[in-house]
C-alpha cells in the first residue's frame, strides 16, 4: 500500500513539473496569444507551483 502511495506521488510530481516546464514555453511565445489568454496561462502556472510545491512539501523526508 505504502509503495503505490509513493508512484502516486512521484506520478504527481513529474507531471505538475512538466505541466510548469509547459506553461513556462507557452509564456516565452507571448506574439501568439492575446492578453486574456496570457493572464489564463499566468493563473495556471501560479496554480501549478503551489500544487507542486504541496506536493514536494508532503514528500519530502529531509535527512531522517
Amino acid at each position: 500500500m505504502m509503495n503505490f502511495m509513493t508512484t502516486t506521488m512521484a506520478t504527481q510530481t513529474s507531471r505538475a513539473k512538466r505541466l510548469v516546464k509547459l506553461l513556462e514555453r507557452l509564456l516565452k511565445k507571448r506574439e501568439l496569444y492575446d492578453e486574456d489568454k496570457l493572464k489564463l496561462i499566468k493563473e495556471q502556472l501560479k496554480v501549478a507551483k503551489n500544487e507542486l510545491a504541496k506536493i514536494e512539501e508532503q514528500t519530502s523526508k529531509g535527512f531522517g
